[in-house]
């Protein structure tokens, strides 16, 4: 693909977008300057009717006309250009999420569980901070969002019991309810993903395992054993 070719397809979606704006600009504008025009036609005539009004003073908005047709022209244009870019990025997410899912299964087929916790283990020692716990809490690590954060494990567990009466109530949650449970802060995509029973209900499983630190700190890193999937697409 040449390069000029590349930069249209890339940012065809943004210069439609500036040439609406400037299209409702220039729409106003020649509107605005079409209506003395009209005026000043119609009052060479008297007694009119409403249609021979139209017939006699829509010459003058017919550049307006056209800038307008042409300025929504862009906008559906643009519209449809977002539309098939979005299904292009969910289309590549869908991929990357499988291919992610296949290698974890060959991972544990090949080389066992303990593969996968030390992984894990080895990712998490990455994004760690100085933390300082409560007396009451423990270290937990969302595998799911890649974060910290401190609770006592009665609580999480309470927590993951009330996400399932949640479920078998409506049928469907989000990860978003999961950490509404947890008290921590929600994330940007979490009320996209989640579970949903499709009418054959089933349990949502978590596991809690248990890991140390390099620095002795104990953690535990919550994974969801039952797939979550996209709820929008």
């Amino acid at each position: 693909m040449k390069k000029s070719q590349y930069l249209l397809k890339k940012y065809s979606a943004l210069a439609l977008t500036i040439t609406s704006a400037i299209g409702t600009v220039t729409t106003a504008i020649l509107a605005a300057k079409a209506t003395p025009k009209a005026l000043d036609l119609l009052k060479e005539h008297d007694n009119l009717t409403k249609l021979d009004k139209v017939k006699i003073a829509w010459k003058p908005y017919l550049p307006a006309g056209i800038s307008c047709f042409a300025t929504l022209s862009c906008i559906f244009g643009a519209h449809y250009l977002n539309i098939k870019s979005q299904a292009s990025l969910v289309s590549a997410y869908m991929f990357i999420d499988n291919s992610y899912k296949e290698y974890i299964a060959k991972t544990k087929e090949l080389y066992g569980e303990d593969a996968d916790k030390r992984i894990k283990s080895a990712i998490i020692e990455k994004n760690i901070d100085d933390i300082d716990l409560d007396n009451d809490s423990v270290l937990f690590f969302d595998y799911d969002s890649m974060r910290y954060f401190e609770n006592t494990v009665t609580d999480v567990l309470k927590a993951e019991d009330t996400l399932n009466q949640e479920f078998a109530a409506s049928g469907i949650v989000t990860l978003n309810d999961l950490y509404r449970l947890l008290n921590i802060p929600l994330t940007i995509h979490g009320d996209e993903y989640g579970w949903i029973d499709h009418g054959d209900y089933y349990e949502i499983e978590f596991m809690h395992q248990k890991t140390t630190l390099n620095d002795g700190l104990e953690c535990y890193i919550l994974t969801s054993l039952t797939p979550y999937t996209n709820l929008i697409y």
